[in-house]
């Protein structure tokens, strides 16, 4: 279960009420909200807050209530809650030079396609790690037809791997992120203070789509 529930913050105190808004995302201009259930906001609060927000049974640790899409190009992060938009995190992801999905261990491409979060740990190194199952079938599929086509680079006489443990994690490069340069080897990296969000919010078993 998450370290806080919908309609408490962290402490486990009462949330006083939040201003309802449209699926525009409009509120009353005087409304100024720097967080709801401890996840920090715009001050606008999102249909998809508000959704949370009113949230009294266990629908929120049901990973189906949680889809997130990810945009490589335009470094964005989407986060839903049950089909509502809920917040947007800035995010990169690989360093390779050359466009498209993941094919194999070393090709410093982040993947495309449907995936969902397998396992979530703490690291060391980036905080918070939300494992993919990367690589899913479509990988698999395209990267044995690389293979028969002999596009795939030869190491000790054979093809490298497909590659595993690829996933949603922080940063220890946080001019790198802030400067909307992909550094990672593959995983998307976003900020410090957002992993520690998306790993309180995000059960295992979520949807995450991730696209060019």
């Amino acid at each position: 279960m998450p370290p806080y529930a919908p309609g408490a913050n962290p402490a486990g105190e009462a949330v006083p009420d939040v201003p309802v808004v449209t699926d525009t995302g409009r509120v009353s201009p005087s409304a100024s909200i720097p967080a709801v259930d401890g996840i920090t906001t715009d001050h606008v609060l999102t249909p998809g807050q508000v959704a949370y927000h009113a949230t009294r049974d266990t629908s929120y640790i049901d990973p189906t209530s949680w889809s997130v899409t990810v945009y490589k190009h335009r470094h964005e992060l989407d986060v839903y809650y049950k089909g509502h938009f809920f917040k947007r995190y800035h995010s990169v992801s690989g360093r390779s030079f050359e466009p498209g999905a993941k094919s194999w261990e070393g090709d410093r491409r982040t993947p495309e396609g449907i995936y969902t979060i397998v396992e979530k740990h703490p690291s060391r190194r980036f905080q918070w790690f939300l494992k993919l199952s990367y690589p899913n079938d479509d990988d698999r599929a395209r990267y044995e037809q690389m293979c028969s086509d002999h596009l795939v680079p030869i190491s000790d006489g054979h093809p490298v791997g497909l590659g595993d443990r690829i996933g949603i994690h922080g940063t220890d490069k946080p001019i790198l992120n802030s400067g909307n340069i992909n550094w990672t080897t593959g995983c998307i990296s976003v900020d410090k203070a957002d992993i520690v969000e998306l790993y309180k919010l995000l059960p295992v078993g979520t949807l995450v789509v991730i696209k060019p």
